[in-house]
């Protein structure tokens, strides 16, 4: 089964002032450089033959770092970056940007943002008519509180492709499944829309079991079927609490009763045609 993972990280300590959202010596597994050198062996080891690289920073310097990347590595198959949605330039920025073939993209730090709901400002309305306009798409980078926003959101650009990063991020160590499960039916309609398995191990923490996130994923098959759903790694992230084979183990038994033909849509076809690859 071929695999592209659509949500990779790769950084640098050399930026490390642009990853001081999250960055700290404390996580001290991701305190360090990620380079294509730590990837290419495991990938190889998964059978993934294509990334998709994912902004960690809210600063366009690390956009041009991916960017520089993606123009080096075939494997980096596409870039979702960070732009400042609400500079006066916005726009024009996303014009520049979009000149870089494997820009797809778009993804604002949505989850750390003060306000749950700034992806209803007003003032966002020409940045993301640019996206439209340009053909990249838009990553939601968000947690449960965001979800019934983020529909909102949806609904008023209907022509801009959405995926949901990490599932909206539901609180499984919390036992979140619940109240999650009925936010996250507002996705079903609205066939535009995919979520990426990912990013879900970390919402459990170092003693995630199998079992735990089991319903979580079988609630996204249920909302949006093997043809909206997209697999990523967010590795290094998942080095926090496993590593990358357990991650793929744990999606590939989560699926397992899927037909093949839909198993390899969520591993790799359903990426490629969401974010064009």
């Amino acid at each position: 089964m071929r695999r592209i993972d659509c949500h990779m990280h790769l950084w640098t300590l050399a930026m490390e002032p642009y990853y001081s959202l999250w960055m700290t010596p404390e996580l001290e597994v991701l305190y360090r450089d990620y380079s294509v050198g730590d990837a290419l062996p495991l990938m190889a080891k998964n059978d993934v033959e294509g990334v998709v690289l994912v902004s960690a920073a809210n600063s366009v310097h690390e956009t041009a770092y991916l960017m520089g990347l993606a123009d080096g590595h075939d494997f980096v198959r596409g870039v979702v970056a960070w732009i400042d949605l609400l500079a006066p330039t916005a726009a024009a920025d996303l014009q520049a940007w979009a000149r870089f073939r494997k820009l797809k993209s778009i993804r604002p730090y949505l989850q750390d943002l003060p306000e749950d709901d700034w992806i209803l400002k007003p003032e966002l309305d020409p940045a993301i008519r640019a996206i439209i306009d340009l053909g990249l798409r838009f990553d939601a980078l968000i947690k449960p509180r965001h979800i019934l926003n983020t529909v909102r959101f949806i609904e008023r650009y209907p022509d801009l492709p959405v995926i949901v990063d990490h599932m909206a991020k539901p609180e499984i160590a919390n036992g979140g499944l619940a109240a999650w499960r009925r936010d996250m039916e507002h996705f079903r309609d609205l066939r535009h829309v995919h979520c990426k398995i990912s990013g879900i191990l970390t919402e459990d923490g170092p003693d995630w079991t199998a079992e735990r996130v089991r319903p979580y994923i079988e609630t996204v098959l249920d909302i949006f079927g093997p043809d909206r759903l997209v697999f990523g790694s967010d590795w290094p992230v998942v080095n926090l609490v496993a590593d990358y084979s357990r991650w793929i183990e744990t999606v590939a038994d989560a699926i397992r009763t899927l037909p093949g033909a839909d198993q390899q849509k969520i591993w790799a076809t359903n990426g490629e045609r969401f974010y064009g690859l």
